[in-house]
């Protein structure tokens, strides 16, 4: 599992790799928190349990990626918290469920603003990759 920041001229360009699916939406919270609070390799400890779920369109995982991240995104900003998924889950019909733990954040929101569709691209794998333009 890995992801790095590629070129753009204003925002930033992620691009998460993971062995399965279910590991790529882990490693996009990851990024995302990396991103959003400039904390490298994000490691906040335990917090409570949580779930989060979500409703894609059928078979629109990039969609459903988008959707994940801005929904990390919404708790960050209106809640000051983040959420460490330990576990998530995809059925057939797009539907995610992630369990984990919500900690309080490091700080007040972060440089990210939105969660994009523009440049989105995403290839099934082993090893699967995602990319995605956060607006900066």
């Amino acid at each position: 599992m890995s992801w790095r920041e590629l070129d753009h001229p204003a925002d930033v360009r992620l691009e998460v790799e993971a062995e399965t699916l279910e590991s790529l939406f882990r490693e996009c919270a990851v990024a995302f928190y990396s991103v959003s609070l400039g904390i490298p390799k994000p490691d906040f400890g335990r917090g409570f349990p949580g779930v989060v779920s979500l409703k894609g369109t059928e078979d629109d995982l990039a969609g459903l990626l988008v959707a994940w991240m801005n929904e990390l995104l919404f708790e960050l900003e209106t809640a000051r918290r983040v959420f460490i998924p330990m576990e998530v889950r995809i059925d057939e019909s797009c539907c995610l469920l992630a369990t984990g733990d919500w900690v309080t954040a490091p700080a007040a929101g972060g440089k990210v603003k939105a969660v994009t569709y523009g440049g989105l691209e995403l290839n099934p794998g082993p090893p699967w990759r995602f990319r995605v333009i956060l607006d900066v």
